[in-house]
């Protein structure tokens, strides 16, 4: 009987770590936070999860704003901040569709508040769509808000100010408008550690890979 026990072990240990090495098994899960990946295989693993680089960028046009060893160190940060930045030189193309790297300390003059409308509904690619976009801001003023149409109704939003930090709360109503025009998609966001952050719209189904990754956004809120 021992005997016979012993075997059934030996046998499952020699399936899993068969299945281990296939890679359908890791006692460690699959996160890829703390890996060191070359940067063509961490823009695979977010191509995956549906952030990918926008034609007709390649990934060495990325070397041109910071080193491939930069890149290839463990963790994601700089190529998430790469690609939603824009290239550094006209037309000024985002490196990503659907990914915004986003400086809250922004909301100087007239425009800025347009410009995050504007690139909402980008990043949505084609989810919900905005008309007669319009911003005011004045800070000395202490005035600023956001205008637009949306499927026909018109919205205006207030804006607080507080010097040049942009309100937060504006994302919210733009996390509600895509809840209510496509609930398969969802903003997300990763915390970069300081004043500026990345800012993303994928599928739900690709967000919940992003997590299973370990790449750490959390939804917009």
């Amino acid at each position: 009987m021992k005997v016979v026990i012993l075997s059934f072990v030996v046998f499952v240990a020699i399936v899993a770590l068969a299945a281990w090495s296939k890679g359908r098994l890791s006692p460690k899960g699959d996160s890829l936070a703390g890996k060191r990946m070359t940067l063509e295989q961490k823009l695979e693993a977010l191509a995956s999860c549906g952030l990918t680089l926008a034609d007709p960028f390649k990934s060495e046009d990325l070397l041109s704003s910071w080193s491939r060893a930069e890149y290839e160190k463990p963790g994601f940060d700089l190529v998430l901040v790469c690609l939603g930045m824009t290239e550094e030189q006209e037309p000024w193309r985002y490196h990503c569709v659907n990914l915004w790297h986003f400086d809250t300390e922004c909301i100087e003059a007239h425009g800025a508040y347009k410009e995050i409308a504007e690139r909402m509904s980008e990043m949505a690619q084609g989810s919900f769509s905005l008309e007669n976009v319009q911003d005011y801001v004045d800070v000395e003023e202490e005035k600023a808000w956001l205008s637009f149409s949306f499927k026909g109704e018109e919205i205006k939003i207030d804006c607080k100010v507080d010097d040049d930090w942009v309100d937060t709360t504006i994302f919210g109503r733009f996390v509600e408008l895509l809840a209510a025009s496509d609930p398969s998609k969802i903003f997300i966001y990763y915390d970069t550690g300081g004043q500026d952050g990345i800012i993303g719209c994928v599928a739900k189904d690709d967000y919940a890979k992003l997590k299973h990754y370990g790449i750490n956004f959390v939804p917009l809120t």
